[in-house]
């Protein structure tokens, strides 16, 4: 990015405030492994919750919106390959299939988006200092950003997949830890 003779890269959200004369502090964010490693058991949890929904109850809505928890239970399980396509600068939107029906086909898709995640980390991740600025549908952000927005996304709807569970009267299948999130900037409340 430059301004007058400034020059600075356009990884650098510090440098770019400073250039421009805006005050930006960058947040805390958890190393790169540790949010992958905390990623990987929210996902896994996420299809443990997933493969606990009735059948009968997957078209309920959440409080927050008019989505059916099936629609809630996609979402949490594709947040992950959103993520690798924003990082590929490709189209990030995610649309369920009309042939995934069941809760045990969501979870599987939350299996593979665990599977996706991990290899993407393991051969091509771990190696990028993720930071260039990508937009994604939160605005502009570096990729380590983004890798921790998404990894507390899925966090949050995982806790909203548990809460239902919970009004079924059904215990959760060791539901988030948390020590999990810890460090992440979750929501308080899980409906927000």
């Amino acid at each position: 990015m430059a301004k007058g003779d400034g020059i600075v890269s356009g990884g650098d959200l510090k440098a770019i405030a400073e250039l421009v004369g805006f005050e930006y502090d960058p947040p805390e964010i958890l190393p790169p492994a540790v949010l992958m490693e905390r990623w990987y058991e929210i996902i896994e949890t996420a299809a443990r919750m997933i493969r606990q929904i009735p059948s009968d109850k997957l078209s309920l809505t959440s409080p927050d919106r008019d989505r059916p928890l099936i629609n809630l239970a996609y979402h949490a399980a594709t947040i992950g390959r959103t993520f690798l396509r924003v990082y590929d600068e490709a189209d990030g939107n995610e649309r369920m299939p009309v042939d995934v029906t069941t809760a045990e086909q969501v979870a599987a898709v939350a299996d593979g988006t665990r599977q996706l995640v991990e290899t993407w980390w393991t051969e091509i991740g771990v190696h990028d200092p993720l930071d260039r600025v990508v937009e994604s549908y939160q605005g502009i952000q570096t990729l380590l950003e983004y890798l921790e927005r998404e990894t507390w996304h899925t966090a949050q709807h995982t806790r909203q997949i548990t809460m239902f569970l919970e009004q079924f009267g059904i215990t959760p299948d060791r539901p988030l830890r948390p020590e999990t999130i810890a460090g992440l900037p979750m929501p308080e409340r899980i409906w927000d």
